[in-house]
């Protein structure tokens, strides 16, 4: 009896290998049902930070409901997005649907981070940095007295993280109100600190006190990543 030749055989056993069909939700896929979590934990430079927002993520959730192949497809910093990653793995779904059978699907969620705080606390939202493969770890941090304002605000700061870890050309990108400013600028000025870096470190951070952002973000730009 003849044998099939080597090169159909490993395409055979490639086969054998290959992943199953991914799908997308559809009209005739349904998208996969979350049915059990738990809450996320904070990284301890989040919780300095009061680092507030949400991760999202693209994940294939597989036939048998456990999500496989997590990618960070928006970012929010100080070290959330793998705590993001690590709770989604302990996630249960109920899988996605394609002619009654049980299928692979990708979908996007998202993890969300509420620290405890007042409403009027000022917070950060979002936290980047430029200028290194390494970002810089945050080891302390000291926020303007809460005032009892019923008013939204927003600042966004530049500033460089030197070797010594202390902010120095502090910049304000975009503010919903100049009148917040000053207080900010010495909080941060003065309290907090970075661990130290022999190379300078260009940080991007954007502060909020009430519910949300009252303007628009500004973009980050592209030097910066978001970790």
């Amino acid at each position: 009896m003849t044998k099939p030749p080597l090169g159909l055989l490993l395409c055979l056993g490639a086969l054998a290998f290959a992943q199953p069909t991914v799908y997308r939700p559809g009209p005739d896929v349904t998208a996969p049902l979350v049915v059990q979590k738990v809450p996320p934990a904070y990284s301890d430079e989040a919780r300095l930070a009061k680092l507030e927002g949400s991760v999202l993520l693209s994940l294939v959730v597989a036939a048998d409901g456990k999500p496989r192949d997590i990618e960070v497809a928006r970012p929010l910093g100080l070290g959330l997005d793998d705590k993001a990653i690590e709770n989604v793995r302990g996630w249960q779904f109920k899988p996605g649907i394609r002619g009654g059978n049980a299928v692979a699907v990708r979908v996007n969620v998202e993890v969300f981070f509420r620290p405890q705080r007042t409403l009027w606390d000022w917070h950060a939202v979002r936290a980047a940095f430029s200028g290194t493969s390494t970002r810089p770890i945050l080891l302390k941090t000291k926020f303007p007295p809460t005032v009892d304002e019923e008013e939204n605000a927003s600042v966004t700061m530049t500033f460089d993280i030197g070797a010594d870890g202390a902010p120095a050309n502090v910049t304000i990108v975009k503010s919903s109100d100049p009148k917040w400013e000053n207080d900010l600028l010495a909080a941060v000025t003065t309290g907090w600190r970075f661990e130290p870096k022999p190379t300078n470190v260009r940080a991007w951070i954007e502060f909020v006190r009430g519910s949300h952002a009252p303007v628009p973000a500004p973009p980050v730009p592209p030097e910066f990543a978001v970790r």
